[in-house]
Order: structure tokens, then sequence, then C-alpha cells
């Protein structure tokens, strides 16, 4: 009796056909109207195609298109009958992602047929409790979305390509505060600048309850960015781009209590420029989280810039993650970038730098490094050119500074590998450090002993060079050395309470 009361409890039918796949859950939908119930709520509530939503009011057939891609279109008109099968399952549909790489397409004629026959209804809302909508078929997204989309949409991520007719995506566009005003995450990306940037506007206007917005940089004007800079809820602004092979402006004017609850802000093909113009015109105060990726090599000036300008104006930063094209100019640097940067981000996380210029490290670069940002739990150095300057043996001098660091890598050299460290010099919280490429120019044993006495027990090391790169292979003994050393290193812990007690 027991075990069918659990099998009638919807809580547990619900977790456990969330579990199981789409066959099994075939089988379940024809145990009992119980099972029924949940198993076709699991089978409904994502689709990625529309063909099973539309095939619910009528019969369908391919036919050939003009140019030989086929499409669907119904056999018959959609009847009174049909709309009592679609409500039957519409109503289950939470996500759809529609994408583009589907070979056949549906006919204008589907969707005015929708029209037509939805004029009966006494809801207009065909998929009431849809909240997540993708779609990358650009004909669909010009034309048809705002028949799917609704108040309780709350994601809409619509990716434009090919020929488009821009003047209609406009159009369609400033529907949605009309449709959806609850929408909370809009991503809109397309090769081609909107030929009514006033309308896109007043519809970004509308959205007052957006929190994370991405957009491509074709789309983005000054007013319209100045437009974003006063909706008050938008806590994550994102720009992408089709070429990533040029790269883009970002048009800013400085302007007063803008972006003021952006916590994220994030770009892939901006220069530093332009991201310096951006923080210096806004100042985004909470910003929390900044990722910049340049198309451009980048110089120490510019990376000394956007420091500056970080530290000036957004107080609170936790995440720093800067990339730029790989340095091919390795000429010697007077100050190394690291020592010049002005360090008053206390509550700085996470710092990436990802192929800078030349860092030229030494310990004592890198101890005023950890020593001015305590709070660092990820620090990642990523520089391939030129030999290391940072020596394997600075490892035992930084551990003491890093209290909470537990990512970390570094482009370390390994030419002279200390035989002895000072007591009490382990990382304490360290749980993956990755020498990337460093070459390996000490004995694999002599390397693997001086990790083992300052890294813990549970810590791995990676190198990630090519994978069957030369230098790879020199630190495979390293790292399959290592679990020896902690073992041992363990065993005489567990014989001397003391020591391990300190560690």
């Amino acid at each position: 009796m027991s075990s069918n009361r659990i099998l009638s409890n919807v809580d547990i039918l619900w977790r456990i056909f969330q579990h199981s796949d789409s066959s099994q859950n075939y089988h379940n939908a024809l145990v009992s109207k119980i099972w029924s119930n949940q198993a076709l709520s699991i089978l409904w509530r994502t689709l990625y195609s529309l063909l099973p939503l539309l095939h619910l009011l009528g019969p369908m057939t391919l036919a050939s298109g003009a140019k030989g891609r086929p499409y669907y279109k119904y056999d018959r008109l959609i009847r009174s009958e049909d709309w009592v099968v679609f409500r039957r399952y519409a109503w289950r549909v939470r996500r759809i992602e529609n994408g583009f790489m589907l070979p056949p397409n549906f006919s204008d004629s589907v969707f005015t047929d929708i029209i037509i026959a939805s004029r009966t209804l006494s809801t207009v809302e065909l998929l009431p409790n849809l909240q997540s909508l993708s779609s990358e078929d650009a004909l669909f997204i010009q034309k048809w979305i705002p028949l799917f989309i609704n108040e309780s949409l709350r994601a809409l991520d619509l990716h434009v390509s090919g020929p488009v007719d821009m003047h209609l995506l406009t159009r369609t566009l400033s529907y949605l505060p009309h449709l959806c005003p609850k929408l909370q995450n809009l991503s809109l990306s397309t090769e081609f600048e909107l030929d009514d940037a006033p309308q896109f506007d007043a519809a970004l206007s509308s959205l007052l309850l957006l929190k994370e917005l991405v957009l491509s940089s074709p789309l983005l004007s000054l007013s319209t960015i100045n437009t974003l800079a006063h909706l008050p809820y938008l806590e994550s602004f994102t720009i992408i781009s089709y070429n990533m092979d040029e790269e883009s402006t970002l048009p800013t004017m400085p302007l007063s209590d803008a972006f003021s609850s952006l916590r994220t802000f994030a770009s892939d093909t901006i220069g530093f420029r332009s991201i310096v113009s951006f923080l210096e015109a806004y100042e985004p105060r909470k910003l929390h989280t900044l990722y910049v990726y340049s198309t451009s090599t980048e110089s120490h000036a510019t990376y000394q810039s956007i420091f500056a300008a970080v530290t000036s104006t957004c107080p609170d930063i936790k995440d720093i993650h800067l990339q730029s094209e790989l340095v091919a100019d390795i000429e010697p640097i007077a100050d190394p970038l690291l020592s010049t940067i002005p360090y008053h981000l206390l509550d700085l996380t996470s710092l990436k730098l990802i192929y800078p210029p030349p860092l030229k490290l030494d310990a004592g670069c890198m101890k005023a490094l950890l020593a001015a940002l305590p709070s660092l739990h990820t620090l990642k150095l990523l520089e391939t050119t030129g030999p290391p300057t940072l020596p394997l043996s600075a490892l035992s001098e930084l551990a003491p500074l890093c209290p909470v660091m537990r990512f970390l890598t570094l482009y370390l050299d390994t030419k002279h590998v200390s035989s002895s460290t000072p007591p009490n010099t382990i990382f304490p919280c360290l749980e993956v450090l990755d020498v990337q490429s460093s070459p390996l120019e000490s004995s694999a044993r002599d390397v693997a002993t001086f990790l083992g006495s300052v890294l813990p027990l549970t810590c791995v090391v990676k190198h990630s060079h090519y994978t069957d790169g030369p230098e790879r292979m020199k630190w495979g003994p390293v790292i399959d050395f290592l679990p020896l050393i902690f073992e041992l290193r363990a065993a005489k812990q567990a014989f001397n309470p003391i020591t391990s007690s300190k560690e």
C-alpha cells in the first residue's frame, strides 16, 4: 500500500521522470493517468523544433521549395477539435530551441492558418507557460516569432544570419515590450545594423525588468548604449561580434547615474581603449566581473590604462579576465607590467591575463602582487613568448601570501630547483597548479620533489601545452611521481602529529 502511495506522489514521479530518457517516458505515459500527466509534462517541457507542436493542429506534408529546400504545410484547414488536442500539450511547453540546421522549413501559410483559426479562441496565447525561446531561423524570427511569445516569457535568444529584412526585424522587435513585458534575459545577434535605431531603442527602454543582455556590435549605436545605461535592473551586458578578425569600437558619452545595477560586462572584439572609454564615461560602480577579449595585440600602456580605469571606477571588482592577441615582439621592457599596476582592489578574487605583453615576472614582483590582492583564489598569468623569468623556487616564497589561492597558472623557469624549502611554506588551499608551457630544464625527480614540499597533498599539477608536445612528455614523469611523494609525506606526518598539525 505504501509503495502505491509513493508511486502516486506527483513530486516523486516528477523527480524520477526527470532522470528518465524520452523512450522511457513514452512508456511511463501509458501506465496510468497520474503517470501520464507527469511523463508528458517532461516530454513536452523542452522542444528542439516547432514541428511536433505545429503538427498537433493538423496533418502536414513536405513540399519542394523554389530553391530546393523542402518546407512543411498543412494538408487541410485547422479545425476546432485540433485546438483541443493542441491545448492538451501546449500548456506543458516551457522552453523551445528552434535551430536553423533542421532541413525542412515551414510555409508562411502554416502561420497564417494559425492566425486565422485562432481568431475564434477566447485567448490568443498559443503557449501560455513558455519561459524560454531561442531561434536561429531568420525567416521565423523576422515574421512569426510574435505568435509564440507572451507574458510568461523570461528569456529570448535570437540569432539572425544571412539575408535579413532589417526593417521587418526592427518592427518585430518593437513588439517585445507589449508581448513579453516581464522579459529578463535577451540575446540578439546579427551582422547588420538596424535601419531604425530609435524604434529599437524605444523597445529596449520599455523592457524595464531586463537583467541580462547580449547584443552584437553592429547594434550598438551611442543612443542604444545610453538607453541601456538607464535600464534599472540590468546586471549583465555582453557584446559579441560575427567578424572576430575585425576590432569593433564602442561609442561612449559621459553620463551620470548610468548602469546603476551592472555587475558583469563582457566583450569579445572590443579593443582595450574602447573599454577604458566605456568605464570612464559611465563609471559602473557595482561592476564585479570584467571579461574583455581584444582581437588586437595590446601594449603595456593599454593594459596599464585598463587597470587604472577599473581601479578608479569599479571599487568592488572581483573578477578581471583580459585577453589579447599573442604578442610576437619580445623586446626587453624597462618596467614589468604587473609592477606598474595600481593595486587598490582588495576584493579581487580572480585575475586572468591571457597572452599579455611580456610580464617579466620575478619573485619580488609576484610578492608585491599577492600582498596587494589578499582575496585572490584564482590567478592565471598565461604568457608563452620568450623564456620564463619566474623561478620555480619562488613558489616557496609565494605560498605564505596565498591563504585562499585555489587555482594558480604560471610560466616558470625550472633551470635551478631548490633542494630544500623553508618550514611552513605549503600553499594551504591550492587545488590546481598549471605550469602551462613551462620548459622542464631540471630532472623530473628534483622538480617533483620540490613541488611535493610546497603543494598540499590534494593539489593537482597540470601542463597545458600541446597534447603530444615534447614539453608535455617531459612533464609527464613529474606529474606521475608527485602522488608517490605525497604518500611519503602523508606517512611521515602520521608518525609526527606535531608537524602534521602545523601544516
